[in-house]
């Protein structure tokens, strides 16, 4: 018999790795169709809000752990935010690397605007900073579906050819739109070269507001992984599910710092059924993992150690009564 809680062995596959998200600002130059956020909001578009982010996360970080440290808008590089900020942006940065001894850091952009050359200069100065177990990093998203106007796709792929050197990652959210277009192999010919030069990363779709509209189902998520392990390997998850016995989870109990300054959990920003406290996040969280691995078996499952378990939030969206695991059938054709 397993005595061990089930949240405790989940926890075990988390890793040690923390990860927090602070959301500057929500204002921003796209219109990405998936997007829960307010794209004209200028709440948190401020020096003194940007820097009490920051002290949040400061005063509730152990600086010893590993962290991962995303900061994002909105858009925090667009063209019409003023240089000034890019001193806010600095400071941020220097303040967290100064804390947070084993960090990367990490700043989410869409790469639509002209202006590369202050962002380069700030990863460049945070990067003389940072030590030698710390990482100071772009990360951008590429979404043939629902993201790009035909000018603002071609922007993009000039800018990120610029930027190369910067970039950590490439990631591409898994709506059911951008399913459809990687199953019919209309993802865009650059794909492979994003492949090629870049980690790409797909991943999972937040619930929102028009859930109904762009969350896939379990069986097409597990069809569109059989497309990419046919076209393109490299990509992950399908690289680390063939190449590492084991995985970390998917989902991470992230901190989330949002535009307002308040600290929350994913739950928060799912846009339905709302968790703004982050103990009662966190809290309906562990119960949607508990829920899913009873659901599933994931224990006694072969795969468990590889398996990212997926999003948990996605699955306390669907009801379905089949204990019939769609990836594990999927590991069953890739493995």
């Amino acid at each position: 018999m397993n005595l061990i809680p089930l949240v405790d062995v989940l926890q075990e596959k988390k890793g040690n790795t923390k990860e927090a998200h602070l959301i500057l600002f929500e204002k921003c130059n796209l219109r990405c169709s998936f997007c829960h956020q307010d794209h004209d909001s200028e709440v948190g578009l401020d020096a003194d809000a940007i820097l009490e982010k920051v002290h949040t996360l400061i005063e509730n970080g152990d600086p010893e752990a590993p962290i991962v440290i995303n900061m994002t808008g909105g858009e925090l590089f667009s063209d019409n935010i003023p240089d000034w900020m890019f001193g806010y942006y600095l400071m941020s940065g220097q303040l967290l690397l100064r804390h947070f001894k084993r960090a990367k850091l990490v700043w989410g952009t869409n790469l639509v605007y002209s202006d590369l050359f202050r962002v380069m200069r700030l990863i460049t100065m945070l990067r003389t900073e940072a030590s030698r177990q710390q990482t100071v990093c772009l990360a951008t998203s590429y979404d043939p579906a629902g993201r790009f106007t035909a000018a603002n796709r071609d922007l993009f792929l000039r800018s990120l050819k610029v930027v190369k050197p910067y970039v950590d990652t490439v990631n591409v959210v898994i709506t059911r739109q951008n399913i459809q277009l990687f199953l019919t192999g209309n993802e865009g010919k650059e794909f492979e070269w994003l492949c090629r030069d870049f980690d790409v990363y797909f991943d999972h779709y937040i619930p929102s507001e028009r859930y109904e509209e762009h969350q896939p189902t379990e069986a097409a998520i597990s069809q569109l992984y059989l497309a990419l392990d046919k076209k393109y390997p490299n990509s992950y998850p399908i690289k680390a599910w063939k190449e590492n016995r084991f995985n970390d989870t998917t989902c991470r109990s992230t901190k989330i710092i949002n535009k307002d300054g308040v600290v929350t959990t994913c739950w928060s920003e799912a846009g339905k059924d709302a968790i703004l406290d982050e103990g009662a996040g966190l809290k309906a969280k562990h119960e949607a993992e508990e829920r899913f691995l009873n659901h599933y078996g994931c224990l006694a499952c072969e795969y468990y150690q590889r398996c990212g378990l997926r999003c948990f939030l996605h699955h306390s969206f669907v009801e379905t009564d089949s204990t019939e695991c769609q990836i594990k059938e999927m590991f069953d054709q890739i493995l």
